[in-house]
């Protein structure tokens, strides 16, 4: 039971870790396109189509939402990630195993299976 607990915290860990460069990242990605579009110094503002508005509220916007919940609510912020990938995927089968972009979406793993081993712990 110890060691079950340990792995777990090692998990979160790792998923806190990686979710927080992940988000980072995001957030800076995103920032500087928002203000290059707003300075008119970006060429490609705005969005073409709808899909890529759909493409863009699965990735980066669901990624970014999912891993800031999970600093809260593990299991909630996993599955927003992950669905959100799952739905950008969906839109984009074009991108599928892009290891830059699952990438960025793997924490969300890490943070669904910290959830599932500490399902017993919360119950009691």
């Amino acid at each position: 039971m110890k060691d079950k607990k340990r792995v777990a915290t090692i998990i979160r860990w790792i998923a806190r870790i990686w979710g927080g460069l992940c988000l980072f990242f995001l957030i800076f990605m995103v920032g500087a396109h928002v203000i290059g579009a707003i300075s008119g110094t970006s060429d490609g503002a705005g969005f073409s189509s709808t899909q890529e508005l759909i493409s863009f509220l699965f990735f980066p916007i669901s990624i970014m939402i999912g891993l800031g919940l999970a600093w809260k609510w593990d299991g909630l912020g996993g599955l927003i990630t992950i669905l959100g990938i799952v739905g950008f995927h969906i839109v984009r089968p074009d991108l599928i195993f892009d290891p830059m972009i699952d990438g960025l979406a793997a924490p969300g793993i890490f943070f669904i299976i910290y959830w599932f081993m500490t399902k017993d712990q919360r119950k009691t």
